[in-house]
């Protein structure tokens, strides 16, 4: 597929039994290698997956590829999040107050209380 010195290729879920480039089932994604263009139904990989099929070496990276893309950034390695918490000042005390939940210790329940 694509024009002469311009290659660009399809994606498509394929009976065994068919010839290579004969009628294929359904057209999952598509990859122009130039513009790095690089286009995937994931949704449709995966049901394709779950009735048996087989994605081919080359898909199977261009899936992973496409997925690294598309994921959600990560949280910073720090473990504090990307946005700050919000933060409110107490009416009692000048000290800014978290809106994050206090730690409390493991072995604590919500019944034990001090004993005097």
């Amino acid at each position: 597929m694509g024009l002469r010195n311009r290659p660009t290729y399809r994606a498509v879920v394929i009976d065994s039994r068919k010839a290579r480039d004969g009628e294929y089932l359904e057209s999952v994604g598509h990859y122009d290698p130039r513009t790095k263009l690089l286009e995937m139904k994931t949704e449709r990989i995966e049901h394709w997956v779950s009735k048996g099929a087989q994605t081919s070496d080359t898909v199977g990276r261009l899936l992973s590829r496409y997925v690294r893309q598309h994921a959600p950034a990560a949280e910073p390695a720090n473990g504090e999040s990307a946005t700050a918490a919000p933060v409110s000042t107490d009416p009692v005390s000048t000290e800014p107050v978290s809106a994050e939940p206090v730690s409390t210790p493991e072995n604590a329940t919500p019944t034990d209380t001090p004993k005097e």
